[in-house]
């Protein structure tokens, strides 16, 4: 009867600590792949915009530095806002 239980504790105690763990892992997804929405605007980090762009980490810092693309610095991380880029494209490039 007492190993019944016990068998039956463990059982659940495991149950709670794969839920905790999917939970978390979950988590830690949503982390890496939110990204920070202030007043319906979209903001990128420094990596995306390069892939975006197809420029390297320098020649944006290149461009930071000449205030061709504008950014917001926020807690010490550099971030472009969506609609800055797309209308820098749009003026740039338009036929």
């Amino acid at each position: 009867m007492i190993e019944t239980v016990n068998d039956e504790l463990k059982n659940i105690v495991q149950v709670v600590l794969s839920a905790i763990s999917s939970v978390s892992k979950r988590i830690k997804e949503v982390a890496q792949t939110h990204k920070p929405l202030f007043d319906g605007e979209h903001f990128l980090t420094g990596k995306e915009v390069c892939e975006r762009l197809y420029i390297s980490p320098r020649t944006l810092q290149d461009y930071r530095d000449r205030r061709i693309i504008p950014y917001t610095q926020l807690a010490g991380k550099i971030l472009y806002k969506t609609s800055d880029l797309e209308r820098l494209l749009e003026d740039n490039y338009k036929e």
